[in-house]
């Protein structure tokens, strides 16, 4: 069995793992102010968090242990950065890490059909594919409505992911939740009832979060060296024409990576519905340094809108 990243208990206070950098954040706002020019939703319906790096982030926790590696300097900004909000499909790249955390720990076994379903939900988004995964993960299966102690034993079961993002110690993951499917039109039988009645337990993700996550697989921190380099493979993206035209749910479109120049590298989820958009990216690109941007925007209007995420990049970008 391959040996696990032990993570250090942070505590509860400000952000753990960057600082925020005046520069950045100036650059951040006045991006923001340039954007909302034609989105008057814009500031109030977003989370961005965006850190810089002098050098790239790939295997850079290699020979470090994870207390060196947290205490390194991270250098970022964010406008609403703590906010928790609903991902979209960006929840899957947490399932895929429960995933490695699973096999990484004796829980589940790798098999073909698990990492079939983890290239269909990281690569092509798939719902179907994520339904499966969450079963995996926590023991359970969709169905009727379900009551009295079967249906708190099966509430417990699909809180299991929730535990283990806790115990990862990250201030980051306190308010958020990820425990539920995603879905082509909505939940039903006990999947809606799990939902509550208000949609209170609906998944819940912050772009500090978001961004926390991506950070530590780049640099394999994330379980282990290998585990994160299984995870970089399902997250890197193909920025040719050709493969895009290809498919029309590239991720790439739409989303951050749209804006990237040519030689560029780009790993990253994307998640959006009709009334979410979202993405959380790592880029290396000429004559710029590497970067992640995550980035939650809620509300139709952000949903309808797919410009706003690549011109927030090229935006970005500009301050490398």
């Amino acid at each position: 069995m391959e040996s696990v990243r032990c993570h250090p208990v942070c505590s509860t206070g400000a952000l753990a793992f960057y600082t925020n950098h005046w520069a950045l954040q100036e650059h951040l706002q006045a991006s923001l102010k340039d954007l909302e020019q034609h989105r008057p939703w814009l500031r109030r319906q977003v989370s961005i968090t965006w850190l810089r790096y002098g050098q790239s982030l790939i295997h850079q926790a290699a020979q470090l242990s994870s207390q060196e590696f947290w205490a390194l300097p991270v250098a970022g900004a964010s406008h609403a950065g703590g906010t928790p909000c609903y991902p979209a499909s960006v929840v899957k790249l947490v399932y895929m890490a429960a995933l490695e955390a699973w096999y990484a720990q004796g829980l589940l076994r790798r098999t073909v059909e698990l990492e079939r379903a983890t290239v269909a939900m990281i690569g092509h988004s798939s719902n179907d594919a994520t339904s499966y995964v969450v079963d995996a993960l926590s023991g359970t299966t969709s169905g009727p409505e379900l009551s009295g102690d079967a249906y708190m034993t099966w509430q417990r079961q699909r809180q299991l992911v929730n535990q283990w993002l806790q115990e990862q110690g990250w201030p980051e993951l306190q308010h958020c939740n990820c425990c539920q499917k995603t879905w082509e039109e909505g939940p039903y039988g006990r999947e809606k009832q799990f939902y509550g009645p208000q949609q209170d337990n609906r998944n819940r993700l912050s772009s500090d979060a978001m961004a926390r996550f991506l950070h530590a697989i780049m640099a394999g921190e994330l379980i282990s060296p290998v585990a994160s380099a299984h995870m970089r493979q399902q997250l890197e993206r193909a920025l040719d024409s050709e493969t895009r035209l290809a498919d029309p749910e590239n991720q790439v479109d739409g989303f951050l990576g749209a804006a990237l120049p040519e030689g560029s590298q780009l790993w990253s989820k994307a998640g959006w519905m009709s009334t979410a958009r979202a993405d959380v990216a790592y880029v290396e690109s000429p004559h710029c340094r590497p970067t992640i941007v995550a980035v939650l925007g809620e509300g139709v209007a952000s949903a309808a809108d797919d410009h706003w995420l690549p011109e927030l990049m090229a935006k970005l970008l500009t301050a490398c």
